[in-house]
């Protein structure tokens, strides 16, 4: 499993086998769906209902379907329960189209709000230029891509798009929006080349599961090559641009690819706990969890963080089920979290700082944050980019009013994602390209 960057709110449980209840009241028949945010990579739900069950199906979990084993509508709430994922649902109709209320998991409770209706297509992508197929063989591992080439003969300069945490296609889709997808396009139509690739285990790419963001860096290194010596790329300007996680990758695979220049997006500068220290206060803060709630759930990840820097890698797993139960989750909630946690992946980067490998890189680097950005804070992480890098050439730009992925958002919670008008803002596309072009004039020239 690749690695994923969530608070200690529990990921839905995927198998299901339970007698299904349904609800006679045919105000809330029919489809709903809503994004439940983790803290994390969010989660997209459809409720479906009816007189004979109430089903609740986890989107991004490869559609898993989760029966309500009790089901029932007090004045105008529906309320469910789901005792094979741990989980209760309170949904008040506030509208004939809008069901609002909150998600029960493992002891913490989310907001969740859903309209009417399936889930939302994902965002089609416009093809300026050409994809070509391009598959990356490392020692370890194949990878499959697509490098994106302007019209015209080139050469072209040329990007390395690296992905983010979590596990995503090579248009580095996150809730259905192609973020990497239309970036590639923005990069095309300024005349330059780029490849995005299929994380490990997703479409074209195997699954072949790293044991520490150092393997990641090691596919970047060879996927950097092939982009290089790919037919009608510019060998002399050939940059990597990483966003979220992406960044720390592409700061630890600097040394062995000597980049023109680098872009990070939303880019994480320090050590994974420390981003999950502050992702999780700020999305339990504006989901309107309150200072108590962020206190508690702090103390969750101590507890955790402290099993996985000091117990043998074969006994975390129970360890952490134990520190858990002991702090109030369920224990099957408690199992759930450490089968994420307890991986070798998540132990070997939650205290890998990236401070030397941003030092040891000379050469230029832009850097972006959304100003309504709650999983990559703006603030600590430019203090920890100028702080490692300091007399080198380094340029931060915070946009406004955007998020993690660089859409217009009002709130900045995960939840706002599925929905944004634009997998990316017509503003971030444009401040990222013109980055892109002012360091290749900079770098390569």
């Amino acid at each position: 499993m690749r690695r994923t960057i969530m608070t200690l709110i529990s990921t839905l449980l995927l198998a299901a086998t339970a007698h299904a209840q349904g609800v006679d009241d045919a105000r809330f028949h029919g489809i709903w769906n809503g994004v439940l945010q983790t803290g994390g990579p969010s989660l997209r739900l459809e409720l479906r209902v009816d007189t004979d069950a109430v089903t609740l199906v986890s989107v991004d979990q490869g559609g898993a379907q989760i029966p309500a084993v009790s089901a029932s509508v007090d004045a105008d709430t529906l309320i469910a329960s789901f005792p094979s994922a741990s989980a209760r649902i309170s949904l008040q109709l506030t509208n004939a189209d809008m069901l609002e209320g909150s998600f029960t998991q493992g002891g913490g409770t989310l907001s969740l709000n859903m309209a009417r209706g399936a889930t939302p297509d994902e965002v089609e992508v416009e093809i300026i230029g050409s994809d070509e197929e391009l598959i990356v063989q490392t020692p370890i591992v194949r990878l499959a891509g697509s490098v994106r080439r302007p019209d015209g003969d080139g050469p072209f300069p040329a990007i390395l798009l690296l992905n983010g945490s979590g596990s995503q296609d090579r248009n580095a889709t996150v809730m259905g929006q192609p973020v990497f997808g239309v970036l590639a396009d923005a990069l095309a139509a300024r005349g330059i080349a780029s490849l995005r690739l299929d994380d490990r285990g997703l479409g074209g790419s195997q699954m072949v599961p790293p044991t520490s963001p150092l393997d990641l860096a090691d596919d970047a290194v060879h996927a950097f090559a092939a982009l290089r010596d790919a037919d009608q790329v510019n060998a002399s300007c050939v940059a990597i641009l990483g966003h979220s996680e992406g960044g720390l990758i592409a700061f630890l695979a600097a040394d062995a690819t000597e980049p023109d220049f680098i872009i990070t997006l939303a880019g994480m500068h320090g050590t994974m706990a420390d981003t999950l220290y502050e992702q999780s206060e700020a999305i339990i803060m504006a989901s309107g969890g309150g200072e108590a709630g962020a206190v508690a759930n702090r103390v969750l990840q101590i507890a955790m963080f402290d099993v996985m820097r000091n117990a043998p890698q074969a006994e975390i797993a129970d360890a952490m089920i134990a520190a858990l139960t002991e702090r109030g989750f369920l224990e099957e909630a408690a199992r759930q979290q450490a089968a994420i946690w307890a991986q070798p992946y998540a132990v070997a980067a939650l205290d890998l700082d990236p401070a030397q490998a941003m030092a040891g890189y000379h050469g230029p680097v832009h850097t972006f944050f959304g100003s309504r950005d709650l999983q990559v804070l703006a603030q600590p992480n430019s203090e920890r980019l100028l702080a490692a890098r300091d007399g080198l050439p380094t340029e931060i730009t915070v946009i406004e009013g955007v998020n993690h992925l660089f859409q217009d958002a009002q709130t900045g919670l995960p939840a706002e994602y599925a929905s944004a008008p634009h997998a990316m803002s017509p503003e971030s596309l444009t401040a990222i390209a013109d980055a892109a072009e002012a360091l290749i004039g900079e770098a390569c020239n």
